[in-house]
């Protein structure tokens, strides 16, 4: 490996289970100011537990009882069982942290980290009955993360890197992802990861560093950055379409694995500027990335369940050194309410690549993507996504605008289509179960868990001389170039897991199966 100049060894993994119980030395203060040990049997005898003021839950404690907090900031590292409220302050649930039971936040937010759970609903209200606001210096010390649509995961269970896919077999590693000191605490920040490939029999890591210039204002604080990143990758572009865990289960649980790899090694320069208030969140960037791209092959072929079925060959790249210039600008205005998930996703990249900068390639990519999530009522949520795919010269096959399947249109054959010009659309009408309470009866009492989801996607590809314009190949477009597909599906309480049919328009075809862990957009 290039990029890398040290040795990894590993060690076994030693996996524990425990019972979470307080320690006995943690006190929790009830409204009469009686000092409660929370053992086993004081547990079960504790209905409600009410704060005032900061407080945190740590990651070996279980409290089995509704929590209630005023005027303050509760973390949660370990397991609430029953309903939290926090009146005045704002939520975080930290990757251990877990809520059996719904969230409500008046006056506040609602922060979950990578791997947080909240299996009820969440309900956030922005003000409260009188004047009264947290400062943002406050809460900031506790959120270092930046969580938006167009971030880029590359752990899955805290500082533990597993996955499973066609190429790599199993990999597994160690990393920890970037973190954003808002608040300032810490100047400089480091993040990285190293891991192993039992097929392809390669290291892959990162290692990056940046410095940090954060400033707190009155409604959040903003952030300018400027860092390095070095990387040996096996890379894929189908980030957007599938998750890394949700693939990982697919290939392992299903023979079917939704993303194409690639290696990609070299470096990246950026300067980023960051906005995160409780308006929205926004990232602005500007890149130089030195890359050298080369194809992978399939490695493996098992999967614990599929039958016969096999994998599909990683289709082969033009390999060679990339030298490009990189502009990124993303903007978030999405919340969770009592009526749903409601706002704006807008993101676009531009990508200028140059021979004359020391590379092999030649093209001008533009990438867009918009996303609007609208309640109706409070029983129904409008979401949508538009995808634009365009440039000029010649687009080498990792750059490439590919339709069809899981992730773009779900009942057409997977990728059937390629292009260097690309429109899609993609809507869901989520209804929520409480419409049916009145049909308490068998099977209909399933809506008591479960949501009703009705999909429908529409998408064209174009070819296009490379010597057009980005603009070129967008005139005269008509319906019928459009594929189109419906789907009806079954839904959890969020809206993220779903299993259902969906089906061509264009011709009579058997229907396919939708079966997702994570929403697609």
């Amino acid at each position: 490996m290039k990029i890398f100049a040290f040795t990894i060894l590993f060690s076994a993994f030693l996996i524990f289970t425990a019972t979470p119980t307080f320690a006995g030395q943690n006190l929790i203060t009830n409204r009469t100011g009686n000092a409660i040990t929370l053992t086993d049997s004081a547990q079960s005898e504790i209905n409600n537990i009410e704060f005032t003021g900061d407080k945190t839950i740590e990651q070996n404690d279980t409290l089995n009882a509704d929590v209630s907090l005023s005027y303050g900031n509760l973390t949660v590292f370990g397991l609430v069982k029953g309903n939290v409220y926090v009146y005045g302050g704002n939520l975080i649930v930290k990757s251990t942290g877990k809520i059996d039971g719904n969230a409500q936040v008046v006056g506040g937010k609602i922060t979950k980290e990578q791997g947080a759970i909240i299996t009820g609903y969440e309900d956030i209200t922005d003000t409260l009955d009188f004047d009264f606001k947290i400062p943002a210096e406050q809460f900031l010390h506790f959120d270092y993360n930046f969580d938006v649509p167009w971030q880029v995961e590359i752990t899955t269970i805290d500082k533990f890197i597993i996955r499973y896919n066609r190429v790599e077999s199993i990999f597994i590693g160690i990393g920890r992802d970037k973190k954003f000191y808002w608040d300032g605490d810490r100047l400089w920040s480091a993040y990285g990861s190293i891991g192993w490939g039992f097929k392809s029999h390669a290291w892959r890591g990162n290692l990056g560093l940046s410095r940090q210039f954060a400033r707190v204002t009155k409604k959040g604080c903003s952030m300018l950055e400027v860092g390095i990143e070095g990387y040996s990758l096996t890379d894929s572009k189908d980030q957007w379409i599938i998750s890394t865990i949700e693939n990982t289960l697919s290939s392992f649980l299903m023979h079917e694995d939704f993303r194409d790899y690639y290696e990609r090694e070299g470096a990246t320069i950026h300067i980023s500027h960051y906005i995160n208030n409780e308006d929205f969140k926004s990232e602005l960037k500007l890149a130089y990335v030195a890359d050298t791209y080369d194809s992978l092959q399939k490695n493996v072929d098992w999967a614990l369940f599929g039958g016969r079925k096999k994998f599909r060959e990683n289709p082969a790249i033009e390999a060679g050194r990339m030298r490009s210039l990189l502009l990124f600008g993303g903007l978030n205005t999405i919340t969770r309410s009592r009526s749903g998930i409601e706002g704006w996703s807008i993101f676009a990249s531009v990508e200028f690549s140059k021979r004359n900068w020391g590379g092999e390639f030649e093209f001008d990519q533009y990438i867009m993507d918009i996303r609007r999530f609208q309640p109706i009522d409070k029983y129904s949520n409008l979401n949508a996504r538009m995808y634009i795919g365009t440039g000029c010269g010649k687009l080498p096959r990792q750059k490439i605008y590919e339709l069809g399947g899981l992730g773009t249109l779900n009942a057409y054959p997977f990728k059937y289509e390629l292009g260097n010009r690309m429109i899609l659309f993609n809507m869901e009408l989520l209804l929520k179960g409480q419409i049916l309470d009145d049909l308490d009866f068998f099977p209909l009492k399933v809506f008591n868990y479960a949501n009703l989801l009705l999909i429908s996607d529409a998408g064209f590809v174009r070819n296009v001389p490379t010597s057009r314009s980005a603009l070129d190949g967008f005139n005269n477009i008509q319906w019928k170039e459009f594929k189109h597909d419906f789907g009806i599906a079954l839904a959890s309480r969020n809206g993220s897991a779903r299993i259902g049919i969906c089906w061509r328009t264009d011709k009579s075809e058997s229907v396919k199966l939708l079966l997702r862990i994570n929403r697609p957009f």
